[in-house]
């Protein structure tokens, strides 16, 4: 058990160095850094829950930017640790849980993870009711000219799965460049809360992200979804999640849908 510990100090310390190093910057990993380590990012996504931190076992492994205060700091909804690409732990199975800043543990699973692989960690439910799940995130080859996305369930109490379309409207001809057409891309079918579609390839360009309730009839192009985002999608060599989160609502707001980078 020692020896976990340590390795999970160790490899902790190093995770923080790679992700202090730019804050917009992520280190592309090409090669494993340790024969048994792995890669972890944590989302927190439970509306109105306390600032906490997540453990493996009992080592803190989602460290807050130190601040002219003693007091411990923690994370809050909608925020994720690390910001940019991942935390890097030893493999293994651990008890993950969340404790907010007076110690007192919300949510916990066991969990493990395998060597060399990227997963994504999420509290997620309501004040109520907390939960902690992991997946796997089975990143694409890593290519500098692709674009990938997908996208990822984790808004509680829904009452349906969803269907998920990143939109890329209709572009006129010009007299330097052809006219494009629309283009729609599935992310997903039927995705029920703690879900995820596969990673689709993106053409650059200006996308609309839309989230309509699975089962009813719909008009992907002019339909008004549940919930929406734009996003400029333009960086190359890029890999994406696209969230919805908090808890489910008849009218949501934008806070509840966001994206995120892994590489």
């Amino acid at each position: 058990m020692r020896k976990t510990f340590n390795k999970l100090l160790i490899l902790f310390t190093v995770g923080l160095l790679f992700n202090a190093c730019d804050e917009n910057a992520i280190p592309v990993v090409t090669e494993p850094v340790s024969d048994d380590a792995t890669f972890v990012k944590f989302f927190f996504h439970v509306e109105d829950a306390p600032d906490v931190n997540i453990y493996f076992d009992d080592l803190k492994v989602s460290a807050v930017g130190s601040t002219s205060s003693d007091e411990e700091q923690g994370k809050s909804y909608g925020s994720v640790y690390p910001s940019n690409a991942y935390a890097l732990i030893p493999s293994g199975s651990f008890n993950v849980n969340a404790r907010d800043l007076d110690g007192n543990v919300i949510a916990s699973t066991n969990a493990s993870f395998d060597a060399d692989k990227n997963y994504s960690a999420y509290l997620v439910g309501t004040t109520e009711s907390y939960e902690i799940f992991a997946m796997e995130d089975q990143l694409p080859a890593l290519d500098n000219v692709k674009i990938y996305w997908r996208f990822v369930n984790t808004m509680a109490n829904m009452p349906f799965s969803v269907d998920v379309f990143a939109i890329k409207k209709a572009v006129p001809a010009t007299d330097d460049s052809p006219a494009q057409e629309v283009q729609v891309i599935s992310l997903g079918e039927a995705l029920g809360f703690k879900e995820a579609g596969e990673y689709k390839e993106l053409d650059p360009g200006n996308y609309t992200f839309k989230v309509f309730e699975s089962g009813t009839e719909y008009d992907v192009e002019t339909s008004t979804p549940y919930i929406q985002n734009t996003v400029n999608v333009a960086s190359k060599g890029r890999v994406y999640s696209t969230q919805i989160r908090g808890t489910y609502a008849e009218s949501p707001s934008s806070s509840n849908m966001d994206y995120w980078r892994e590489r």
